[in-house]
């Protein structure tokens, strides 16, 4: 094995990224074709029509009654409510898997064998279980939105659906996050609240986001991994369910809350690296030994 220095080297990490890659290529696939079929089921949900149910949406109370311009306008802002949950989900799934060549013997003496530093292999982790999902979440909406297109067209159930509603709106997704960090349009009961509680509403989510992280690195179970995220998703529910508590987070102290938020958040980053470098030192040595011992 080649000796690896302490300088940080592109031409490594993108060798250790394309292992990566084709390591976990098919849990990869699986995770983004899963999302994909998700979102498109949600969306079809969303348009489909019960005459018989009494406790209709408003969507189908407007397509029932005829306002089709005002279906048209909750299209957009229903998709985004079922969207915005599902492409989070993919995000933790995939966050989840930042420790997978370390939780099997065979495949982490492989991986702490490859000639690359522990910085390298880290990056290359991230890059792939992050960066690459954000791009490859708006795939999957796109992908949602075609094959939501093509399926309410089609079938005869969706026959009471105009054409007009069954429209492609990735772009508007898009433009909501657009206005969300750029106006002051997040309100609770009327009430606007100022720009900056937006910013600190998404702080809370890129610490719910941290902690998965952090699980990822510390559980070797898959399904462990998300228990800091299982207690904080609660948390969350009852910290929106109450209108004081939110309105003091990212109403009152919007500032004191994103500042507190983004400490914590690059806490749990360095805890992150610290325990994926310690990890890969304890498993080195353990393996070693236990093959000494075996000899």
């Amino acid at each position: 094995m080649k000796q690896v220095n302490n300088t940080f080297s592109l031409r490594r990490l993108w060798m250790v990224m394309k292992r990566d890659i084709t390591a976990d290529g098919m849990l990869y696939l699986g995770i983004f074709l899963g999302m994909v079929v998700l979102l498109t089921f949600l969306q079809l949900e969303f348009f489909k029509i019960d005459l018989t149910n009494q406790n209709v949406s408003i969507f189908e109370y407007y397509i029932v009654n005829g306002y089709i311009d005002k279906a048209i306008s909750q299209v957009s802002f229903g998709i985004w409510q079922i969207s915005f949950p599902v492409l989070v989900l993919y995000l933790f799934l995939m966050t989840a898997t930042l420790c997978n060549p370390l939780t099997k013997k065979k495949s982490a003496i492989n991986y702490l064998m490859l000639p690359a530093s522990c910085a390298e292999k880290y990056v290359s982790r991230i890059l792939i279980t992050i960066v690459a999902t954000l791009c490859m979440a708006v795939l999957v909406a796109f992908l949602a939105d075609l094959a939501r297109m093509a399926i309410v067209a089609t079938l005869p159930r969706f026959a009471n659906i105009p054409a007009e509603c069954n429209t492609f709106v990735v772009d508007d997704t898009l433009a909501t996050f657009e206005r969300i960090f750029t106006k002051s349009d997040l309100a609770r009961e009327g009430v606007q609240l100022p720009l900056v509680s937006n910013y600190a509403l998404a702080a809370f989510y890129f610490y719910a986001h941290s902690l998965v992280l952090l699980g990822s690195s510390v559980f070797r179970f898959y399904i462990a991994r998300f228990a800091p995220f299982m207690g904080l998703a609660y948390l969350l529910f009852l910290t929106l369910d109450n209108t004081s508590i939110y309105d003091d987070m990212v109403g009152v102290y919007p500032v004191p809350t994103l500042v507190v938020l983004a400490i914590l958040t690059l806490f749990n980053w360095w805890l992150t690296y610290y325990y994926f470098s310690h990890k890969m030192i304890v498993r080195r040595a353990g393996y070693i030994i236990k093959r000494k011992e075996a000899v």
